[in-house]
């Protein structure tokens, strides 16, 4: 497999245009819930730091890094959660080490991972609208993935204005360079798993080949 591809019948460097651009899809990757259950409940004792980018966000928005930059795997956990970015070597950070589960599911994945982290949205608390630039299958050959650890009806995640039908347990690519928000209005906290990735055929095949599939209502436009 090469790891590191475009996607030629998507991205039309020559018009500057992608067409269509996909918004969400659902991926077939799963998970054991139980075991799961117990991952979560040692990740919740462990170091979390809150969000930087304040003002993206209202309530509470906090981070575990599990895998992180290279450079950055003996600095503060501020940095190997969000000096990402820059990296492009990443290594499992400490806090992996106590969470089997997720390690598991880690090693599911057949393509790079670059970083990985849960992201929590604690209850009454809302992520605004913003755009993640040139995060995406069409822009980057890169991908991110969302996989539900904890959520309730209560979640609301919008990609492109369109609501991303994300259950517990379940696995979906998100075009973050599209705009999108996230709005939890329950009593309870919301938990991905959050994985960047260098796009390859088995990745691209599990996305181009997903049952449940959303493309962009608006045109995106390559960048220089």
């Amino acid at each position: 497999m090469n790891d590191d591809i475009l996607i030629p019948e998507v991205v039309n460097a020559g018009e500057n245009i992608v067409s269509p651009v996909i918004s969400f899809a659902k991926l077939e990757i799963f998970y054991n819930v139980k075991k799961m259950s117990a991952d979560l409940l040692v990740a919740k004792k462990l170091e979390w730091v809150r969000h930087v980018n304040t003002q993206c966000y209202q309530g509470g928005w906090d981070v575990l890094p599990l895998r992180v930059p290279v450079e950055h795997a003996d600095k503060h956990v501020i940095l190997q959660s969000f000096a990402i970015e820059s990296s492009s070597s990443f290594i499992d950070g400490d806090h992996l080490q106590y969470l089997p589960s997720i390690s598991e599911l880690l090693s599911e994945f057949k393509c790079n991972i670059l970083s990985a982290r849960l992201m929590r949205l604690s209850p009454n608390s809302l992520i605004k609208p913003h755009r993640d630039l040139g995060l995406s299958i069409e822009l980057s050959a890169q991908a991110r993935i969302h996989i539900s650890l904890e959520t309730s009806e209560h979640v609301e995640f919008l990609v492109d204005d369109l609501k991303v039908p994300i259950s517990q347990s379940s696995c979906w690519y998100i075009n973050a360079d599209a705009e999108h928000s996230v709005i939890n209005t329950g009593d309870t906290p919301r938990i991905n798993l959050v994985i960047d990735c260098n796009v390859n055929e088995w990745l691209l095949d599990l996305i181009m080949n997903s049952k449940e599939k959303t493309y962009c209502s608006k045109k995106s436009k390559l960048r220089s």
